[in-house]
C-alpha cells in the first residue's frame, strides 16, 4: 500500500514539474534571452540597446 502513495507523490511532482516548465516556457516565450538575466546574449543586447539611446535593454526585468 504504501508503495502507491510513494508512486502517487513521485508521479505528482513529475507532472507538476513538467506544467511549470510549460507555463515558463510560454512565459518568456517573446522574451529574447529567454527569461535569464545573466547571459551573453543580455549583455549584447544591453549593449545594442544603449548604442541606440535606449536605456534598457528589451528582455530586463
Amino acid at each position: 500500500m504504501w508503495q502507491y502513495i510513494v508512486l502517487s507523490v513521485v508521479l505528482a511532482l513529475a507532472i507538476g514539474y513538467i506544467c511549470y516548465r510549460i507555463w515558463l516556457s510560454f512565459k518568456v516565450a517573446n522574451d529574447p534571452c529567454g527569461g535569464c538575466r545573466g547571459c551573453a546574449i543580455h549583455d549584447q543586447l544591453k549593449k545594442q540597446r544603449q548604442l541606440k539611446g535606449r536605456k534598457k535593454p528589451a528582455c530586463y526585468k
